[in-house]
């Protein structure tokens, strides 16, 4: 009995000690500073799976581009920040890059010219909203 609690402090105390070293690497990477960010309101007669195939693709062909640090894709959260979460879009995207010359890479792959080809026939292109940033460090 007395070998087998032991054992099982062992394995909990490893998997413990991997999770943390885990997310002390991540931390010691930089966070990538120039930030992407796109929100897509669809037109009104596009298929009903289209935002779902958005998505799918985001992670599919968007991620695979070299100069792509993370991206992040999806609807509008059910539970947002009360009175000032807008609810009205159907997609959000947000891609991180170490640089402006990054997304240029980015924009210019043909991974990134597919996804447009693709999807954009369904997209409300006066409604889309793109937004640029440098995350400021301190």
């Amino acid at each position: 009995m007395f070998r087998g609690m032991l054992l099982v402090a062992a394995l909990v105390l490893t998997w413990t000690m991997a999770g943390q070293w885990g997310h002390a690497a991540d931390k010691e990477k930089p966070a990538a500073p120039y930030v992407h960010v796109v929100i897509f309101h669809l037109k009104k007669d596009a298929p009903a799976k289209a935002a779902e195939e958005m998505i799918a693709d985001a992670h599919q062909m968007l991620a695979k581009i070299p100069t792509v640090r993370e991206l992040r894709v999806g609807r509008p959260a059910e539970k947002a920040t009360p009175d000032f979460a807008k609810k009205d879009y159907q997609i959000g995207l947000v891609i991180f890059f170490d640089n402006y010359e990054g997304l240029k890479t980015y924009l210019d792959h043909e991974l990134h010219q597919k996804y447009v080809e693709k999807h954009l026939k369904h997209v409300d292109e006066k409604n889309l909203g793109v937004y640029d940033f440098i995350n400021q460090m301190k």
